[in-house]
């Protein structure tokens, strides 16, 4: 069977390990070294680069999360993770906007 491109983007875990393993950790981690490099003076231009596979990586987990949040055990922990990640995707591009805007000024 072959599998297409975007069909080997998905992970087909468990929910706890996409969440904290492939979401929360690296996001807190991409966050914190572009804060880091906003701080010291990036350009524009690598800030906007930044900032756009920021945006990338987080629908790309928004949809894994998604997708992960029926393979639990009780239903109430796949509701919080879809709520807590769509949160987190809308702080995202909120605080990025933020950020870029401040740059420009």
């Amino acid at each position: 069977m072959k599998l297409s491109r975007l069909a080997m983007l998905s992970l087909n875990r468990p929910l706890r390990e996409v969440f904290w393993l492939y979401g929360a950790v690296p996001s807190n981690l991409f966050w914190a070294s572009i804060l880091f490099l906003f701080q010291r003076g990036a350009s524009l231009g690598t800030l906007v680069l930044l900032f756009a596979a920021l945006m990338i990586y987080t629908t790309w987990i928004l949809i894994q999360i998604w997708l992960c949040a029926d393979n639990v055990k009780n239903p109430l922990f796949g509701v919080m993770a879809r709520f807590l990640t769509t949160a987190w995707a809308i702080n995202t591009l909120l605080l990025s906007t933020s950020l870029l805007l401040q740059r420009l000024t």
